[in-house]
C-alpha cells in the first residue's frame, strides 16, 4: 500500500509541476507587478517546498521503515492540502468564464489540470492518513 501511495503522490506533485509551469509561462514569479497574480510566492512556495519535503519523508519511511518519517509525511500532506485550499480559493474567482479583471498568471491554468491535481491530491492525503493509522 505504501508504494501506491508513492505512485499517487508522485502523480499529484506532477500534475502540479504541470500548473506550476503554466504559472510561471504567465508571469507568475512577477510578484511586483500589480494584478499579474493572485497567488503570493510564499503561498505557492511553501506548498511546492512542503510537498517535496512530505513526499522525501513518505520516501524514506518506505526505504527505512521508521514509523516517525511517516507521521511527519502524514503532518506535512495536511499542511500541504490546507495551502492548496488556500490557493483554490484566491484561484476561484479568477477562473470563470465571467469573472472581471486582469488576466491574472493562474487564469491560464487548465480547468482539467486542475481538478485532475486536486483529486489526485485528496486521494493521496486520505491514503496517507489511512495507511499510517493503520500502522499506528
Amino acid at each position: 500500500m505504501g508504494v501506491f501511495v508513492l505512485c499517487a503522490w508522485v502523480l499529484t506533485a506532477s500534475l502540479g509541476g504541470y500548473l506550476a509551469s503554466v504559472w510561471i509561462r504567465h508571469g507568475g514569479l512577477r510578484q511586483r507587478a500589480s494584478g499579474v497574480t493572485r497567488l503570493p510566492l510564499w503561498l505557492v512556495g511553501g506548498h511546492v517546498l512542503l510537498a517535496v519535503g512530505g513526499l522525501a519523508c513518505w520516501t524514506a519511511y518506505l526505504a527505512g521503515g521508521i514509523r516517525g518519517t511517516a507521521w511527519a509525511a502524514c503532518a506535512v500532506v495536511l499542511i500541504v492540502a490546507a495551502f492548496g485550499f488556500m490557493m483554490l480559493l484566491r484561484w476561484l474567482p479568477s477562473s470563470g468564464r465571467h469573472s472581471h479583471g486582469r488576466r491574472t498568471a493562474e487564469r491560464h491554468f487548465p480547468l482539467t489540470a486542475v481538478v485532475a491535481h486536486g483529486t489526485c491530491a485528496g486521494a493521496t492525503v486520505l491514503l496517507v492518513v489511512l495507511v499510517v493509522l493503520r500502522q499506528a
